[in-house]
């Protein structure tokens, strides 16, 4: 007979954001929410395929302007292979939200898009509902 994992309750987050000072930023806002973790910050799209790599992570908050690579290369990568994505949730947190942007991540697999010049509380309520859900134990 085979053991159930434990049920995980936290909330992982991974943030891809170029801006050092926006990733402290969000770092310490989301851990501000209980039951989530941000289990890595960093910079580029190959840093992120590697955190996902080392830290299985449930959320994605992804910037689509890069050190190096981009978020819509991120989206892409995770398109690619199944053993990423599997079970993660992207969101892109970005200033380039015009329409035609947002269409093709949604289209690549963003579960939402939020514009960085106004809609960081509507970022913090959309982490604080995965999380909720997740402690309660309506998503894996």
């Amino acid at each position: 007979m085979s053991k159930k994992a434990p049920f995980n309750s936290e909330l992982k987050v991974l943030v891809v954001e170029d801006s050092v000072d926006l990733q402290v930023l969000l770092r310490a806002m989301l851990n501000e929410i209980p039951t989530v973790k941000v289990v890595a910050s960093v910079g580029t799209e190959a840093a992120a395929v590697q955190a996902l790599k080392a830290d299985s992570a449930d959320l994605a908050i992804v910037d689509l302007e890069l050190e190096s690579g981009s978020g819509l290369g991120f989206l892409k990568s995770l398109s690619e292979s199944l053993d990423l994505h599997d079970k993660l949730k992207v969101v892109i947190f970005s200033n380039y939200s015009n329409l035609v942007i947002r269409h093709r991540c949604l289209n690549l697999g963003a579960k939402a898009f939020f514009d960085k010049s106004f809609q960081i509380d509507e970022l913090l309520e959309y982490v604080q509902a995965e999380a909720s859900g997740k402690a309660q134990g309506l998503t894996p």
